[in-house]
């Protein structure tokens, strides 16, 4: 016992080389004795023990995701906000968009400008320019028309890019046919990916990508919002929608049908037989029909969206007819005016600071791993 005392003695070990093989350490105290010093004890100050010690993290500017609405032509008014956006140096960290927001935020996100998105839709505004994207399936078993001629202009303009290739992380909403699920487009070809996502049901035939077909994404989500929420990297979501509300809606049909009550002069009359039975786009006409019965879930849809948006947009004209693509230009200029009104609000969400914490695990990085998200109850009871 002497002996092993002797041998752990912090006199002895002091100068020894058997100290390198020990986890204290022999300091003199204040006496001049030896004493024994162990690592991480009482009096070795802890890092950061104390929370005010800790340096304050610098804020950052916050990354912003735009979600454009379906609307069809309607949808053009999404340029105008793209427009104003550019205008004031407002720049978005990703885009989400369903059927012609899709269309429109896609070819946003290639690098093409807002000037340059107006030009684009001049060239579909006489019927003849038009017509050149018409391929008619005959019989029209499952769409009067196939889409590939839009697919094709698509390619031209895209550049035959792909997701990977665009300027910002972009997600293009489509449902799929057989479950109605929503499905989000975030890989691979992008025209293909649009296409599905604008093809109207009984007006479009179903684009099919791998095994599954898909139709017009305003059936499942009209207004992105969500998709940002669960897929982007993003801290607030912009919303922009151009589908009017159920009140705004039934202003304008009482009005239209006002109007239509007036006497229509002799020579008008003939004209108005024809295109009432001939024009398959007409009015209360068949793809008029498919085309409004799909709104009317939309416009439930997008009340329960928009208020899950940071700033909201409505740039709306309920009297505007879905195909009324000649009128461009008054669908552009009332989203310039939509987000010129919303310029403060936009001003606050882009130069407001918030904190950052770079070691806050994200919540998404499975959510971006999948491609696609079936409807939740809620939604399900309003489109039934």
């Amino acid at each position: 016992m002497a002996a092993f005392s002797h041998f752990f003695d912090p006199r002895r070990i002091r100068n020894s080389k058997l100290t390198r093989w020990f986890p204290w350490k022999v300091v003199k105290n204040r006496r001049g004795s030896d004493e024994v010093s162990k690592p991480n004890s009482d009096r070795t100050p802890k890092p950061n023990g104390n929370s005010s010690d800790k340096a304050a993290k610098p804020g950052r500017k916050p990354k912003i995701g735009i979600a454009f609405s379906s609307g069809g032509a309607k949808g053009l008014a999404h340029i105008g906000v793209i427009q104003v956006l550019e205008e004031n140096g407002f720049e978005v960290s990703a885009i989400a968009g369903t059927s012609m927001g899709a269309y429109v935020g896609a070819l946003w996100s290639s690098g093409i400008p807002g000037p340059e998105l107006e030009k684009l839709a001049a060239s579909m505004a006489s019927s003849k320019d038009r017509w050149k994207l018409v391929d008619p399936v005959f019989p029209p078993r499952r769409g009067f028309i196939a889409g590939k001629k839009i697919e094709e202009r698509l390619r031209s303009s895209l550049a035959n890019k792909t997701f990977a290739q665009l300027n910002v992380p972009t997600y293009l909403v489509a449902t799929e046919m057989e479950s109605f699920a929503r499905h989000v487009f975030h890989e691979g070809d992008v025209a293909s990916a649009i296409v599905a996502s604008l093809a109207v049901p009984g007006i479009v035939h179903p684009v099919k990508r791998g095994s599954r077909e898909f139709v017009d994404g305003g059936i499942a989500a009209p207004l992105p919002v969500s998709v940002l929420r669960e897929y982007a990297d993003v801290d607030k979501v912009i919303a922009v929608s151009v589908i009017p509300s159920i009140k705004e809606l039934k202003r304008a049909t009482e009005a239209s049908e006002k109007a239509a009550r007036k006497k229509i002069p002799f020579w008008k009359r003939p004209f108005k037989w024809l295109n009432r039975h001939l024009n398959y786009f007409a009015h209360g006409n068949l793809l008029d029909i498919l085309r409004a019965s799909a709104m009317g879930s939309q416009m439930r849809l997008v009340e329960k969206s928009a208020a899950e948006a940071d700033v909201f947009i409505r740039a709306v004209n309920p009297t505007g007819q879905w195909h009324d693509y000649h009128n461009y230009k008054i669908y552009v200029e009332l989203g310039r005016k939509a987000a010129e009104a919303a310029l403060p609000k936009l001003r606050e969400l882009f130069e407001t600071e918030i904190d950052s914490d770079p070691d806050t695990p994200s919540d998404k990085a499975e959510a971006i791993l999948r491609t696609e998200l079936p409807l939740d109850d809620s939604e399900l009871a309003l489109t039934s």
